[in-house]
Formats: C-alpha cells, sequence, structure tokens
C-alpha cells in the first residue's frame, strides 16, 4: 500500500478550539496543583543500595515513575463523576 492509498483522517480545527485548549490547559494546572497541595505527589522508591542513586542518574529512573503518578491523578479526575475540574474522559482519535 501507497502512502496516497492510506485514508487519513484529517484534523479539522473548530472555531472554539483556542478556548477549549486554555480551558484544558488550565484545568490540567489545576489538576496538577490540588494534587501537591494536597500532597498526593509523595512518590517513595526503596531500594537496597546503601549509597542510593547518583544524582545525575535519577531523572531516568524517576521518569517514568512521575508519568504513572500523572496519568493516576488524571484517571482519579477523569473517573470522578462529580470532578470539579468539569472534564469528561475524551479519546483523540
Amino acid at each position: 500500500m501507497k502512502y496516497e492509498e492510506l485514508d487519513l483522517k484529517i484534523p479539522i480545527e473548530t472555531s472554539d478550539y483556542g478556548e477549549c485548549s486554555e480551558f484544558i490547559t488550565n484545568s490540567i494546572d489545576i489538576i496538577m496543583k490540588d494534587a501537591m497541595d494536597s500532597e498526593r505527589n509523595k512518590i517513595i522508591i526503596n531500594t537496597n543500595l546503601k549509597l542510593g542513586i547518583p544524582m545525575e542518574n535519577v531523572n531516568k529512573i524517576a521518569g517514568p515513575f512521575i508519568e504513572a503518578w500523572a496519568f493516576e491523578v488524571f484517571s482519579e479526575a477523569l473517573e470522578d463523576k462529580n470532578n470539579t475540574y468539569n472534564l469528561i474522559n475524551v479519546e483523540a482519535g
């Protein structure tokens, strides 16, 4: 199959795209701030290393943990039918 033969979904920007985009980015900021303010941002990683992990390598290990934490925070917000963020679960398609 050639590229020209593919049936691609072409995104169409709606007239309220800017307004919706601003609403979503503000909601994301609020969700993350609420999680941090309520101290739900504590991730404990225990190892058996007596000297710990070298600081220059901590980002390589912490990245996936932060990503999983953020996924949990957003999932909880979306699963709460009475969430104060006025968000619904929308998937890209």
